[in-house]
Order: C-alpha cells, then structure tokens, then sequence
C-alpha cells in the first residue's frame, strides 16, 4: 500500500480526534504512529519534545483550519511517516489567523529525510490553499471517503 501524500498510511487517519489542546492533538497522533508500528513506543518522548520545540520556534497552524506539525531526525525512523487528525470542534493551535485547527497532518522524518520532507510541506501548503479540498477533508462522512478525497486532490498538485 502506497502511503498519502508520500508520507501518510491511511490506518493512520482519525476522523475524530478527542484532543483539545495542541499537546493532546500532537500526543493522540503520536500514539497513532505507534499503533501502526511507524514509531516505537519508546521514542514518543522525545519525538515529542522535538516536535514542541518546533512549535516553539513558530506555530505549524497555517490557518485555513490546518496544521501542519513536522519534525525531522525522530529517533527510530528511517523514513517518513505520520498521521492525519481531525476534529469537528476545531483545536487552539496558536494559528496564523486566529482560529482553530480542524485538520492536523503530523509529519516525521528520520535522518536523511530532508528533501523529501519539505516536498510534503510544500504539496500541503498548496493544497492548503484548495478551499475544495479543505471543506472535502473535514465533511468526509467515512474513512474511505477522506482517502478518496486526499488521494483525487494531491494527484492534481505537482
């Protein structure tokens, strides 16, 4: 199976976060990598301190309802992986406008992973601007149709 936007496994997809908080929204996503065996339980910690200490430097709330976490040199990865959360009350992520985040895509890397990395950036960023995708992304009734949607939009970013 071929991972979303390069980076995302479609079993780490939640439809409906429980977080309020950005820690909470960053932990919850955390766990999911780990349920899906992309990061050991043992590095969450730390890949969570690192993950803060990003957010510290700048929020990853974009706006438009997004954020967009990221780390790169996690502990433990060889690759890239993460997770997508979304949340139907929306999350105070210190975002760029003011508002809350509906749709956090956390992104991994482990060494080496630079390059690749910032072209999931930059394809999040100009999908963030797809006002279609964005409303797609957080009416999605199912699993299957968030999939759908991610895969049909980011075939048509270059």
């Amino acid at each position: 199976m071929s991972k979303l936007l390069g980076f995302l496994d479609e079993r780490a997809i939640v439809l409906d976060m429980k977080a309020t908080t950005k820690e909470e929204a960053i932990r919850e996503l955390l766990d999911v990598a780990v349920e899906q065996g992309e990061l050991k339980a043992k590095d969450v910690g730390k890949v969570f301190e690192l993950v803060m200490e990003r957010e510290q430097r700048g929020s990853t709330g974009l706006g438009a309802g997004i954020a967009i976490p990221h780390v790169k040199d996690c502990p433990g990865l060889s690759g890239l992986t993460g997770a997508l959360g979304r949340s139907s009350e929306g999350i105070p992520f210190d975002a760029i406008d003011g508002n809350p985040v509906h749709l956090v895509f956390l992104i991994l890397g482990g060494s080496g992973t630079a390059g690749d990395h910032v072209e999931i950036l930059k394809k999040l960023a100009a999908l963030r601007m797809n006002e279609h995708f964005i409303r797609f992304l957080k009416d999605s009734k199912d699993l299957p149709s968030l999939v759908d949607t991610i895969r049909e939009m980011s075939g048509s970013v270059a």
